[in-house]
């Protein structure tokens, strides 16, 4: 190693950061970024100017700055600036230095202000219809989930999903809308279609940039707190950019996604998630046609303790 940074040899230097290895690998931080390093190794170091190394230690890239943008916004965050600090005395490492530019969230016009969208009342008034975001979730599936539970009581998971959103206001409602438990299982499967509505308090602004929508995979636990197996984020606007949000579109309008994408928590895969998103900005009135030819609907709500014991006894529960 000490030949190499010698000769300068930064390319060479750099394919053996095991930090960019273990990053492409996805054996650790997935979904985060790192710049190479054009420039000496920052540890070990004498304490003094420039880089002087303790010949006992191998030099090594310790130093680091690593960064993650948001679904969907991974443009957003520019790095311009990437450099070590040589005249730092005080330690045996060297600190590394950054500058990023980062682009500022926009919003998509609020929705309600078109005129017509409206309906005029006997009183001759104009009153401006309540359109939301409705998202109607099916054939939602996981696999390889980790094993959650003690081998004295199976040894698999009881797995649901929580329907998280950013900003809050967009569903929680005093707790988060989930679908049901489906016990004893490292591979479940929904045989229901989930329904969502978006309250439209939390767009009085617009719908910003970085909303996301967010399928938090949970192990339901009969004795104690349920633990979170990970998260799949997705960025809410991607899910409607086919619509036209300000109130003028028609309610033909609907959009489909399919979604395959890895469980994450704490930087690491835990199994895949995936299912099918029907997004569409409707009124109340025109929810039942946006629903009509889906099966075994469920509006999605709160998981109560009711539900959760009847999925892990077997048993009704009144």
């Amino acid at each position: 190693a000490k030949a190499l940074v010698k000769a300068e040899d930064w390319r060479a230097l750099n394919g053996g950061d095991e930090l960019a290895v273990a990053l492409k690998q996805k054996e650790c931080l997935v979904g985060f970024s790192t710049l190479p390093c054009h420039w000496p190794p920052t540890f070990k170091v004498a304490r003094g100017e420039g880089y002087q190394y303790n010949e006992k230690r191998t030099p090594s890239y310790t130093d680091r700055i690593l960064w993650k943008s948001a679904e969907g916004m991974t443009n957003n965050v520019i790095p311009f600036l990437y450099e070590p600090c040589p005249d730092f005395i005080t330690s045996d490492h060297k600190p590394i230095r950054g500058g990023f530019a980062v682009k500022l969230n926009k919003c998509r016009p609020p929705h309600n202000q078109n005129l017509s969208n409206s309906v005029i009342t006997q009183d001759g008034k104009d009153h401006p219809v309540e359109q939301q975001i409705q998202i109607l979730v099916s054939d939602m599936k996981c696999t390889n989930l980790p094993i959650m539970d003690n081998e004295l009581i199976g040894g698999l998971s009881d797995p649901y999903v929580k329907f998280v959103s950013s900003p809050k206001e967009l569903l929680y409602s005093k707790a988060w809308p989930s679908s049901s438990i489906i016990t004893k299982s490292l591979n479940p499967v929904w045989n229901e279609n989930y329904h969502l509505t978006m309250d439209g308090n939390g767009m009085e602004n617009g719908l910003a940039e970085g909303a996301m929508f967010m399928l938090t995979v949970v192990d339901y636990d009969a004795t104690s707190g349920d633990d979170v197996i990970g998260t799949v984020a997705l960025n809410l606007n991607e899910l409607v950019s086919e619509l036209d949000l300000s109130g003028a579109g028609s309610s033909d309008e609907v959009q489909e996604t399919h979604i395959s994408r890895p469980i994450l928590r704490n930087g690491q895969e835990y199994g895949m998630l995936e299912c099918k998103l029907k997004t569409a900005f409707l009124a109340p009135k025109e929810v039942k046609s946006f629903l009509s030819g889906a099966k075994h609907v469920k509006t999605a709500t709160k998981t109560s303790w009711k539900s959760k014991m009847q999925a892990f006894t077997g048993l009704a529960i009144s």
